[in-house]
């Protein structure tokens, strides 16, 4: 008889039902690289313009949302020197960080407009002005982006460059 409560009280819980509702509606937008490679070790080829001698490269902001925004929101960049030093250390390299009359930004401010989930930030590379017995590092953070969050994990994109 004692062994009997202990067993009913186990079986009948089994027959709760219990419905888990996820409710994702407290998510808020986050500001994103979606390409972002930091502290993942990897570099993706380019657009190269052999020719001219330019490269170009994409740095992108996107709205890790899941529908695009109704206001437009201002993001801005920075190179970011502790990560390249963070990248040297971790990775045991000797990037130097690449000197300003290497590369070519219009703004290092761009706005993802109402509507769009994702605006694209070029980056050209004068290959001209690198001196070819260094390696260079170019680390791309989002620095703000009007109030909204920046993804963590997700804020830098690091760009190694061979010299020639």
């Amino acid at each position: 008889m004692k062994y009997i409560i202990p067993f009913a009280l186990i079986f009948l819980s089994a027959c709760l039902k219990n419905e888990v509702t996820l409710d994702y509606s407290g998510i808020k937008p986050v500001i994103v690289i979606p390409n972002a490679n930091w502290p993942v070790k990897g570099y993706a080829p380019q657009l190269t313009d052999s020719v001219a001698g330019i490269t170009r490269l994409n740095v992108y902001a996107r709205v890790s949302h899941e529908k695009p925004l109704d206001k437009d929101v201002r993001v801005k960049f920075v190179i970011d020197n502790a990560q390249a030093e963070q990248y040297n250390n971790q990775w045991g390299a000797d990037y130097r960080l690449l000197p300003a009359n290497c590369y070519q930004a219009n703004a290092m401010e761009i706005t993802i407009p109402a509507g769009t989930q994702q605006v694209l930030l070029p980056v050209t590379i004068i290959p001209g002005n690198m001196d070819p017995q260094y390696n260079y590092i170019l680390p791309v953070s989002i620095a703000s982006a009007d109030g909204y969050t920046v993804g963590a994990n997700f804020k830098t994109m690091i760009f190694t460059l061979k010299g020639r």
